[in-house]
């Protein structure tokens, strides 16, 4: 039997779009399918990382996708029959083909899910968060099975549906844990210390920007602050650390493309509580104080790091509740304390759902 074509789509933000090449890298090593065919928007992540997709997917199809968030009557109107018309253009690409349809939430999984919904094609979604977006909730009636990563997502999709797998990470990022941290400290030629990790996400938080500036004046000096504070905002953050007098030592950087080195040698971790992000954070098991961006779909990374937090692995504090001397009183509690560090540490990676790329291609083998 011949093998079938792997149609995939998910990107506009990296939320969606590394799981899936996550995924995609995978199942391409496995060699189960005659090719790779991917569909997403070139005003996206994908677009602005097109190099990301090449020697991945045989072919690929970056087009003027719309969004549906934020419109009105008439937008959606406009934007649906984009839609349409996007999924249009990948028939040519797909049509007379044994193929099957993984995508990963957002608005371009819509068109390749039309397409695959009007052939009576196999359908697979992923979810990535612990809330759903709103075209999950509608193509998981459509779907064959609805992949998730986190165990109370259950309750938002049809019943009977639904695999628990976990979220696919990146191998580059993986591949560090097998690393000694002795080695990593040594590349960057670093003395061993306590290592304060704080991420904003790639572009960037201004909150937690603030607060690792101000707490670089109170952690002791036995603490080295690991501060990645995004393209946009790294000079002006730069210059904040020039005005104080900082007490601990302070590493910063605009954006780290190996992020696994980091991760590798973090004690403790405060972050952004995006899916692929906290599950990073659980795969190293960091203890994490998670401050969820505020305004996202469904307060979801609320939701998110509130799994890892009942867990026992992490702490979470709105943004309105953030304050230098409550994160302060954290964080020296896990440096003076090893035994909470390893602890916290221990339910934080027990908490990672393990081999989401094997559990999701075992159920896509089953249509072949």
């Amino acid at each position: 039997m011949e093998k079938p074509v792997l149609a995939l789509s998910g990107g506009g933000t990296g939320g969606h779009f590394y799981p899936m090449l996550a995924f995609a890298r995978y199942a391409k090593k496995q060699k189960l399918f005659s090719e790779l065919f991917f569909v997403g928007d070139r005003k996206g992540i994908e677009g602005k990382r097109e190099e990301l997709l090449k020697g991945v997917f045989e072919r690929y199809l970056l087009l003027k996708l719309g969004k549906f968030k934020g419109k009105n009557l008439l937008g959606l109107t406009a934007t649906a029959f984009r839609t349409f018309g996007v999924a249009a253009k990948i028939a040519p690409h797909l049509k007379g083909k044994n193929f099957l349809s993984l995508t990963f939430g957002g608005y371009t999984s819509a068109p390749l899910a039309l397409y695959t919904r009007f052939t009576k094609k196999p359908l697979f979604i992923h979810e990535q968060n612990s809330i759903p977006g709103m075209g999950n909730r509608i193509l998981a009636h459509f779907a064959k099975r609805v992949f998730t990563s986190f165990p109370s997502s259950e309750r938002f999709f049809p019943k009977g549906k639904t695999v628990l797998t976990g979220i696919p990470l990146r191998e580059e990022v993986k591949r560090y844990k097998q690393t000694g941290r002795k080695e990593i400290l040594l590349s960057f030629g670093w003395e061993d210390k306590f290592n304060l990790l704080i991420l904003g996400g790639s572009l960037g938080a201004r909150s937690l920007n603030l607060l690792a500036v101000e707490l670089s004046e109170k952690l002791p000096q036995g603490v080295r602050l690991i501060h990645i504070a995004g393209k946009g905002n790294y000079e002006r953050v730069k210059e904040l650390y020039r005005e104080k007098k900082r007490h601990c030592e302070v590493v910063l950087f605009p954006y780290f493309e190996e992020m696994g080195k980091l991760l590798r040698i973090a004690d403790f971790a405060i972050s952004r509580a995006g899916a692929s992000t906290a599950a990073e954070l659980a795969f190293f098991g960091i203890p994490t104080l998670f401050v969820p961006y505020p305004y996202a779909a469904y307060d979801h990374q609320y939701y998110n790091a509130l799994y890892y937090a009942d867990g026992g692995g992490a702490y979470v504090m709105r943004e309105e509740e953030l304050s230098p001397q409550r994160v302060l009183g954290i964080v020296t509690d896990h440096y003076r304390d090893p035994q909470l560090k390893t602890q916290m540490g221990e339910r934080m990676e027990k908490l990672f759902v393990p081999d989401a790329e094997k559990r999701i291609l075992e159920y896509l083998k089953g249509e072949f």
